[in-house]
């Protein structure tokens, strides 16, 4: 038993890589067939004159709802966690730990720095069309 360990070790990440591959291959092909199966039927409803349908919108990572947050609290618990423990233990030297804990803070920061400078650009962008001349409503 103890000879098939490092067989093991050996093939979990072989099989990691392969599988990841083969996901990303599957993913890119479903997103041609279904690019394509649009197309189709765009061009069917050219050739009858229908109105086009609609184009789905692309769903973008800034567009799904999702905490931005999430990775940075993660690291940050885990490097604090793995900090106490080594405290706990007496370990004296807690670089690696250190080193989680401050990618989680530097996670944090950058997605706070991001949603605050995204928060700012979406008010000018506001506040340039509410001024007289810019908006649409003297196109009318």
């Amino acid at each position: 038993m103890s000879d098939a360990v490092p067989i093991l070790a050996i093939f979990i990440p072989i099989f990691a890589i392969v599988g990841g591959i083969a996901l990303a291959i599957s993913a890119l092909n479903h997103r041609a067939k279904r690019s394509e199966m649009e197309h189709r039927e765009r061009m069917m409803a050219i050739e009858k004159g229908a109105p086009l349908p609609q184009m789905p919108a692309m769903v973008l990572p800034q567009s799904r709802e999702r905490n931005p947050y999430l990775w940075g609290f993660i690291l940050l618990a885990v490097g604090l966690a793995l900090v106490i423990g080594g405290i706990s233990d007496g370990e004296r030297h807690l670089g690696g730990e250190m080193a989680v804990m401050f990618v989680g803070l530097a996670i944090l920061l950058a997605n706070w720095l991001f949603i605050r400078d995204r928060k700012r650009k979406e008010k000018k962008l506001e506040a340039s069309h509410s001024e007289p001349g810019m908006g649409s409503s003297e196109l009318r």
